[in-house]
């Protein structure tokens, strides 16, 4: 994704088999000018926002990954400011798709999730808590709001088969 960098930068943000996230000034793509640990095993799924580019709020990053963890990077710091983890003893799911919205100020921004058993989870980052989940009965392979930078108003997700629901986010 490009989606944490300003449009003069373009700095691509990837995820590998083995669960390292980096980003690259394409420029000069010799050496990424980021790179973390951000998951045990593959990344599916990075998407970015922010700064320059909506103008409002940081400049992070979510990354999802076949660990079942849900993390949000701020390219600035080597730690995730955020780590949504399956509780202890909980079984872990394959989590193949993230996305942002909600960012229409400073301080509002929500993750959607989407996992390979159906589940689908949407967390608000400033009460840090789960605001909505269901079970779509089939995996989820993508997951997008309407538009990302106003308040939440829909976001479709699509599922194994063919599938696809809309979601409306106001209720």
């Amino acid at each position: 994704t490009f989606g944490a960098s300003s449009i003069e930068e373009r700095h691509l943000a990837c995820g590998d088999y083995k669960g390292n996230l980096s980003i690259y000034d394409l420029g000069r793509a010799d050496a990424p000018l980021y790179s973390v640990q951000g998951h045990n095993g593959i990344i599916n799924s990075v998407d970015g926002i922010g700064g320059q580019t909506v103008g409002y709020g940081a400049p992070e990053l979510v990354t999802g990954g076949r660990d079942g963890c849900v993390r949000v990077w701020d390219p600035r710091v080597r730690e995730p400011v955020v780590s949504l983890e399956p509780d202890e003893g909980q079984a872990v799911r394959d989590c193949w798709t993230v996305a942002f919205g909600n960012s229409f100020n400073d301080d509002e921004r929500c993750v959607a999730a989407g996992y390979d058993n159906g589940d689908v989870k949407l967390f608000d980052l400033r009460t840090n808590t789960l605001r909505y989940e269901t079970n779509v009965n089939n995996g989820v392979t993508g997951i997008e709001f309407d538009r990302r930078d106003i308040e939440m108003n829909k976001f479709a997700v699509t599922t194994l088969e063919s599938k696809f629901r809309v979601f409306d986010a106001r209720t």
